[in-house]
């Protein structure tokens, strides 16, 4: 309860802005209260109070370890991101093909995409004529309203594009009628009908058959799977953190089965991020 208040506080100083007298007055009330609790506790370590601080120190170190690795993880895919420009490249190899279908490839990151595709393409010397890179962001409201749900940007190059999927606490994963790939390929015609930009009508028209003819021949959906890569030159605290992080992570569920994704359509690709 004291740590809660004292993160509540930082949470209205930096982020709400809330003004110094409310904060002050929040902050004094609950310390002294809770602080009160703390010093009863203190007071009874050898006949028991130990025990609520080794829960403390048991939960606060789960949670210390899963940001600790979350923070690794994004350090890592920030650092070595694929951006537009490199994609461009890799797709511009002669070994490289663009087979027919529509790919649904997920990725976190955004101002840029996951390290991941780079490994996918450089292994699979693949990538399909209609990929749409995905991000599920989960937003501070209860729902999202339809119109804001699924937000598309064409990426410059042909065949690609970015989609986020917007979503509220109380939301459902699984909508009702039609499924994911119906409502993302409904709203990226609609943009592709909507965002000319002087474009030829024959291009527009083009563009979308291609976007009709990938959907027909079925989509797969590529999550990356990724490990920290534990060596011999990674330090102690590394190799204890990370492995613990790994073990945590291990235990997630992925978001695919919520959306209602059938089984054979979805893929892993494994990585290991050095650590």
């Amino acid at each position: 309860m004291l740590i809660t208040t004292i993160l509540l506080t930082i949470v209205m100083i930096i982020i709400w802005r809330t003004p110094p007298i409310l904060v002050g007055l929040y902050f004094i009330s609950f310390f002294i209260l809770e602080g009160v609790y703390v010093s009863a506790v203190l007071t009874k370590i050898l006949e028991g109070g130990w025990l609520p601080f080794a829960i403390s120190v048991i939960l606060a170190s789960i949670m210390f370890g899963w940001y600790y690795g979350r923070q690794r993880k994004a350090e890592y895919e920030m650092t070595n991101k694929i951006t537009l420009e490199c994609l461009g490249g890799l797709l511009s190899k002669s070994e490289v093909q663009r087979v027919p279908g529509l790919c649904f490839f997920y990725s976190n990151i955004q101002d840029g995409l996951t390290p991941i595709l780079g490994h996918y393409i450089n292994n699979m010397r693949s990538l399909h004529k209609v990929t749409i890179f995905t991000t599920l962001r989960y937003l501070l409201v209860a729902k999202v309203a339809p119109h804001e749900r699924i937000i598309i940007r064409k990426l410059g190059l042909t065949g690609l594009y970015g989609c986020i999927i917007q979503y509220g606490y109380a939301d459902s994963l699984n909508p009702e009628g039609d499924d994911i790939v119906s409502q993302v390929t409904q709203s990226l015609r609609a943009h592709i009908e909507n965002n000319l930009d002087g474009l030829p009508l024959g291009y527009i028209e083009e563009e979308i058959k291609q976007l009709e003819e990938a959907k027909s021949l079925g989509a797969v959906h590529v999550r990356g799977k990724t490990r920290f890569y534990i060596g011999m030159e990674t330090s102690r605290f590394d190799k204890i953190l990370l492995s613990f992080y790994e073990f945590l992570h291990n235990n997630c569920r992925s978001a695919l089965p919520m959306m209602g994704i059938p089984l054979q359509q979805r893929m892993d690709i494994g990585m290991l991020y050095k650590a």
